[in-house]
């Protein structure tokens, strides 16, 4: 009979836990909150897609185009919009705005709950 050959053996392996947008359930992805909770959460390695400023600086965003992930839309920036070859349909796209202008706009969350949320906690 097979069964009698196996024997039993333990094995111990560390789970390597990447980080996707920071913890984007829990706070809008791509921002310092979600990047220190995932951290604090035990998260091994961020991933932070980089996008870049008009002014060059570099900074965490899901996309290039603000209007996915911000509210530029609602902004002064709003008539800023334009159509690029590499991405179908218009945007206002963070190589347009200096980083002063960015950093000040409000991140869009992933979850309508998790918006009222972010809203709740900022009006504090």
């Amino acid at each position: 009979m097979l069964t009698r050959f196996i024997h039993s053996v333990h094995v111990s392996v560390k789970t390597l836990v990447i980080s996707k947008y920071g913890a984007s359930g829990d706070y809008p992805p791509c921002t310092n909150l979600a990047y220190e909770n995932s951290i604090s959460d035990g998260a091994d390695i961020l991933d932070c897609p980089v996008q870049m400023s008009q002014d060059g600086i570099p900074f965490c965003l899901r996309s290039i185009d603000l209007i996915e992930s911000t509210n530029v839309a609602q902004t002064i920036f709003s008539n800023r919009s334009k159509t690029i070859p590499i991405k179908s349909g218009s945007g206002i796209f963070a190589f347009d705005l200096a980083w002063e202008d960015i950093k000040n706009l409000t991140r869009k969350s992933n979850s309508p709950i998790l918006f009222i949320r972010v809203i709740y906690i900022e009006d504090l």
